[in-house]
């Protein structure tokens, strides 16, 4: 097999990442895999890989690489160092590996051909609307033209060469599984936040300042603390997205009232639409948002809800905002005298306890005697009998 990736460029509408496809021919027969992808990182390379042996039914004993990145390190007229990854992945799937010298076109000769068919007979005039349009188109000119027309240098078809000839000389595929993920660490930043290939993903919040494990495949995104799974979300191909599970930001809106921009607690939703502009402004000051509920909680409970809105809204009519203002409104402009409702227990036996008003009368008889007293004079003690006599 000989196995290259061509690039397509910015073919997708809306899509800010460039189009690759992944192409993977056998030599003897010219039978051909073709896919189109977002990335050309080692996860991506290694699921078209897994793909197109699946579509072959087997594997060769040799496959022929470009100088791709997923595949070769490094590389001198005497020396090839090949990612160790991959030579895991084909220790595991049994082939030898084959890179070709630097800027030796000539050397994959066999997959270069079929790129240019690709460029030629199948990419002029396809439009595709994302990239599984692309991909169905692919599969179904692939599977009706591609390996059904007699190839111009071998003169037969590759499709009755392969199903007659060469499928029978394939090694099976064995049944170990190879981990295809695409693995990376990241640390969790103050929003909450791990970034991944170009875009945001939200976690948790008791995470911050925590490193993490993200692990990618071509559908999904998962982050790992340790070994356990705190977070997965569907994978974005797009560039510079925030993806956020709503779960994470209520567990900040729980803790900080200021992320609540325009959210009234349940003590002042009696405010209605006046409370709610009120609460926006405050979001976007440096005022204490707790100190403002429990003043202007304690404002409604004094002078009534509605009462308390008008003030509310005098006072933002004036430029500001504050529960001082507000209480300054009821008590000094408007002159008004709190007058809250009975606190009742919710017990007949506690409710129905009435007392009457003390006689407060009682101290001042208490202290009177002392008070007629000069406060500088000191009491006289008794003389000792021994002096006396």
């Amino acid at each position: 097999m000989q196995v290259d990736w061509a690039d397509f460029g910015f073919a997708l509408p809306g899509c800010p990442r460039r189009v690759s496809a992944f192409v993977m021919v056998l030599c003897y027969s010219r039978y051909l895999y073709l896919e189109f992808t977002l990335s050309q990182t080692m996860g991506t390379f290694l699921r078209c890989m897994e793909r197109a042996l699946r579509f072959f039914g087997g594997a060769t004993k040799v496959d022929i690489f470009d100088n791709m990145k997923t595949v070769v390190q490094s590389h001198t007229p005497t020396v090839t160092v090949f990612n160790s990854r991959f030579l895991e992945y084909a220790r595991v799937r049994q082939f030898g590996a084959v890179a070709c010298n630097v800027a030796r076109g000539n050397e994959k000769g066999i997959v270069e051909r079929p790129i240019g068919f690709v460029r030629e007979r199948f990419w002029p005039g396809c439009r595709p609307s994302d990239l599984l349009d692309l991909n169905v188109k692919a599969t179904a000119w692939r599977d009706t033209f591609a390996n059904n027309r007699v190839h111009e240098v071998t003169g037969k078809v590759p499709a009755l060469v392969f199903q007659n000839e060469e499928r029978r000389v394939l090694h099976p595929i064995t049944d170990a599984s190879f981990d295809t993920d695409e693995i990376d660490t990241a640390t969790v930043s103050k929003t909450f936040r791990v970034r991944f290939d170009r875009n945001l993903y939200s976690v948790p919040p008791r995470l911050v300042d925590q490193t993490v494990l993200v692990r990618a495949n071509d559908h999904s995104v998962s982050v790992l603390l340790g070994t356990k799974q705190v977070a997965t979300h569907p994978r974005c191909w797009d560039t510079n997205r925030d993806v956020e599970d709503p779960a994470h930001r209520e567990v900040v809106l729980a803790k900080k009232p200021r992320a609540k921009a325009g959210d009234l607690p349940p003590t002042l939703v009696g405010l209605g639409a006046t409370g709610v502009q009120y609460f926006k402004i405050l979001a976007a000051g440096s005022r204490s948002i707790r100190r403002e509920i429990v003043r202007l909680t304690f404002l409604t409970e004094l002078f009534g809800e509605s009462v308390t809105a008008t003030a509310v809204d005098e006072v933002m009519k004036t430029g500001h905002v504050g529960a001082e203002y507000v209480e300054y409104v009821l008590r000094y402009k408007r002159g008004l005298t709190p007058a809250a409702d009975p606190l009742y227990l919710g017990d007949p036996a506690l409710d129905g306890i009435s007392l009457r008003e003390p006689d407060l009368s009682l101290y001042d008889r208490l202290v009177a005697p002392a008070m007629t007293r000069d406060p500088g004079d000191l009491p006289t003690a008794p003389a000792d009998e021994g002096e006396a006599s």
